[in-house]
């Protein structure tokens, strides 16, 4: 049963399934970096979450309850969040620049990541999101290439993920005072 108070979340994701359906992935997977942007430039630069040195990390998963709530209504994942995030993989694939992508574990890691990025950049600096952690079945996600850009391990990372539900290495370009 979807209660009122949950409402919004849940119609979010029926929106996002049903964009797929109408307007297809490609459209689908803009309007989410859009949306990640605009909230952005509202909440201005900064960070969510917790630090180490300089690794953020995010302990919770943003919309996590929710999403398991909405696997629970369908059954499964609906095949629309396959598809955009497959489509989003194929972008980091083809890209020639894949650390500037999400390890997505979870179709909402889209918006997460243009928010986070946008965030980042208004804080005058960037972030590698070097992995995820998907709240319905604990699967693990890594971007090799963002790992091997920020430095780090995919070892450390994992032991971070065993906590955590997203990493990300900042790298300020000049100091800031965020």
């Amino acid at each position: 049963m979807i209660r009122l108070k949950n409402i919004l979340p849940k119609a979010f994701l029926i929106a996002i399934v049903e964009m797929v359906n109408i307007d297809g992935v490609e459209k689908t997977y803009r309007l989410l970096n859009s949306i990640g942007i605009e909230l952005a430039e509202i909440e201005g630069p900064g960070f969510e979450g917790a630090w180490e040195d300089d690794i953020n990390y995010l302990p919770i998963c943003p919309f996590g309850s929710e999403l398991i709530d909405f696997n629970n209504i369908y059954g499964e994942t609906p095949h629309q969040f396959s598809k955009l995030m497959n489509y989003a993989n194929k972008l980091k694939d083809e890209s020639e620049d894949p650390w500037n992508f999400p390890a997505l574990s979870s179709v909402l890691g889209i918006l997460q990541h243009s928010y986070t990025r946008r965030r980042a950049e208004l804080a005058q600096a960037k972030i590698y999101n070097v992995g995820s952690k998907s709240a319905i079945n604990n699967i693990k996600v890594y971007n090799e290439q963002a790992i091997e850009k920020a430095g780090i391990t995919q070892e450390y990372v994992d032991e971070l993920l065993e906590h955590v539900f997203c990493v990300y290495k900042v790298e300020y370009n000049q100091k800031s005072n965020i």
